[in-house]
């Protein structure tokens, strides 16, 4: 399923909404954050939706979306149809990297694998592999 999400450049960054999932909002620093941190939020927003057994509305149209934007710029965010767009990996690291790994995230809270997102985010924000 498509549905539409409305990007609205804000001080810093940019604020990320749902016309059809109005609970559902996020942030990102740039626009290419704020379209991974919508992918990903409405991913999970769905998710809980459907383990809460509620169902998920129709798609609003484009033009439907384009006449509430008010200068937002807006994004088409696919999501599957039966759920899981989130996929596990197989990572192979240092010991003593992941220990580490695990240690900071443990002390703010988040997964390892919230970590290694926010990490890949940064590094292709800050081109840390360009020539």
């Amino acid at each position: 399923m498509k549905y539409i999400a409305l990007l609205e450049e804000e001080k810093k960054g940019y604020g990320v909404s749902f016309p059809d999932f109005p609970a559902c909002v996020t942030f990102g620093t740039d626009e290419d954050e704020a379209v991974d941190m919508a992918h990903e939020s409405l991913s999970m927003f769905v998710e809980l939706l459907r383990e809460n057994g509620q169902s998920l509305p129709e798609p609003s149209t484009p033009s439907a979306v384009r006449a509430l934007a008010a200068g937002r710029k807006l994004v088409t965010v696919e999501i599957s149809e039966e759920g899981g767009d989130f996929e596990e990996i197989e990572v192979t690291m240092h010991r003593f990297l992941l220990e580490r790994i695990v240690k900071y995230s443990d002390r703010y809270g988040v997964s390892p694998a919230d970590f290694l997102a926010v990490a890949a985010r940064e590094a292709m924000r800050n081109d840390v592999f360009k020539e």
